[in-house]
């Protein structure tokens, strides 16, 4: 026997929707629960955050278009690990 990993990001609404309507508890809950359906186990999480300087530059230009109302956010990285047959 031997392991498959496997990394799976969370991703989190930001602005005023994302204040209002983004659960992260419920949306680690969610994935957690569907990949272990699949026979996956959550062995480690740890938030993710931007360090792209563009990607936090996009996010904030959304932001501003959207006059603070939504933009994509940063969330989780969830790794999984399976147990296979070889």
């Amino acid at each position: 026997m031997s392991k498959v990993n496997k990394v799976v990001r969370v991703s989190l609404s930001g602005g005023i929707v994302g204040m209002l309507l983004t659960n992260p508890r419920k949306a680690l809950d969610d994935v957690i629960d569907k990949n272990n359906q699949e026979g996956w186990n959550a062995i480690f999480f740890q938030e993710h955050k931007t360090s792209n300087l563009l990607i936090f530059v996009l996010q904030f230009a959304v932001l501003f278009l959207t006059l603070c109302i939504w933009t994509f956010g940063a969330g989780y990285m969830v790794l999984f690990e399976k147990e296979t047959a070889k």
